[in-house]
């Protein structure tokens, strides 16, 4: 086993903790424990991970250690399962690297509500099983809505008041462009990256409040009808968008 395994085997053991607990440290024996590597092999690439800002560390005497994977090392591997080694990169087809994308951003912006608002996680988690079990234009509706709500949601928890400058006032809870516009002018690292996401903002908010106009009025049964493939582009959009932002921020 070569140190490019060795590292992708720490940071898999390391983020199914995470999986089961965010804030809990991984110890130097379990994961020998759970391993065919040397201890030698573990403490010089847990060294190099930590270099890398790829995990945390806490150092004891003799060589003991705690360790847990970041935000960092959650998108490391993410890339290297999704590389699943350079022999089988020729294996990859058109398809499975948009589920990849997909399976990432999702699995990404679960991971960063877990800390930011759980509430929009449980919320996600409702629409997922309504897409899975349910069948009606009702529903598929109720969830073009629902990721209206989500964005509202997601916008009041990554704005701070601390963000208003000039005597602005905090914006209501409907006025997202406003939460987005104030956010992305101190976490942009560049004028094209807050134009970009903001356009693209403006596309997705814009698309959700015409849609959910055309829901209102043609509820008749003979009028406009939400189908699945809508709302899935729904819920696409939306977590496009968080993860857009979430980037940026660097949380």
């Amino acid at each position: 086993m070569n140190d490019y395994d060795i590292r992708f085997l720490i940071l898999e053991l390391l983020k199914k903790e995470y999986n089961v607990d965010p804030h809990s440290f991984v110890i130097k024996d379990a994961i020998l424990e759970n391993s065919e590597i040397s201890e030698n092999e573990l403490e010089r690439n847990v060294v190099y991970l930590e270099e890398k800002a790829l995990i945390d560390v806490q150092w004891f005497l003799g060589g003991g250690f705690f360790a847990k994977i970041n935000s960092f090392g959650i998108d490391e591997f993410s890339r290297m399962k999704w590389l699943d080694h350079e022999e089988d990169i020729e294996e990859i087809t058109s398809e499975n690297v948009i589920n990849t994308i997909i399976d990432e951003t999702k699995e990404f912006v679960d991971s960063k509500l877990e800390e930011l608002n759980q509430d929009i996680l449980i919320k996600l988690n409702f629409i997922y099983e309504d897409l899975l079990t349910r069948n009606h234009p009702h529903n598929f509706a109720r969830i073009a809505f629902d990721c209206r709500e989500i964005l509202m949601d997601f916008t009041d928890s990554i704005f701070s008041e601390d963000l208003l400058i000039n005597n602005e006032k905090t914006p209501k809870r409907t006025q997202t462009k406003n939460k987005i516009y104030s956010t992305l002018k101190q976490i942009a690292e560049s004028e094209t990256d807050s134009k970009v996401v903001s356009e693209r903002f403006e596309y997705i908010i814009n698309y959700f409040d015409v849609f959910n106009d055309f829901v209102q009025k043609n509820s008749h049964p003979d009028g406009f009808q939400v189908s699945q493939e809508d709302a899935k582009v729904c819920v696409i959009y939306t977590y496009l968008f968080m993860r857009d932002i979430l980037k940026l921020m660097k949380l």
